[in-house]
């Protein structure tokens, strides 16, 4: 480490009503309200989670609000995401600028989303996969 750069502390399990995370870790975090700034989370479980400059592996909450973030999966009532990225999403309500999600099952988005697949593209693969399969089977039906 540098001089500069400031120590990094990681917590095994963090249960409270709020938790407030600043340039440090935590493997599992189960609270009310959730704030991370500058840090990272593996697993969250909470009411209201915030993330600004950091990240987060699992997040399950009724609200996500990412801030020049990235999480990968998220699974929340609303999600408001600005500057971040995420890899899969399930939410009611999604409102995201200049932000990019990978696979996203949304009943309502809102703003801009980079949504690389989303559930109607994600229904069409699978039914093409289906199609695929059984028309391979078929011409390569052993005797």
């Amino acid at each position: 480490m540098t001089p500069d750069t400031p120590e990094f502390e990681i917590i095994e399990e963090v249960v409270a009503d709020t938790v407030e995370i600043k340039q440090a870790g935590a493997a599992l975090v189960k609270a009310d309200t959730v704030t991370v700034s500058q840090g990272g989370v593996q697993s969250v479980e909470a009411r209201d989670v915030s993330v600004s400059q950091g990240g987060a592996f699992a997040v399950s909450a009724e609200r996500v609000d990412l801030d020049n973030s990235a999480a990968a999966f998220i699974s929340a009532e609303t999600a408001k995401l600005r500057n971040s990225r995420n890899a899969f999403m399930v939410t009611d309500t999604v409102n995201a600028k200049e932000s990019v999600i990978g696979v996203l099952l949304a009943g309502t988005i809102e703003g801009s989303p980079d949504v690389k697949v989303d559930a109607r593209s994600a229904a069409a693969f699978g039914a093409g996969a289906v199609v695929a399969m059984f028309l391979l089977r078929r011409l390569f039906k052993r005797s």
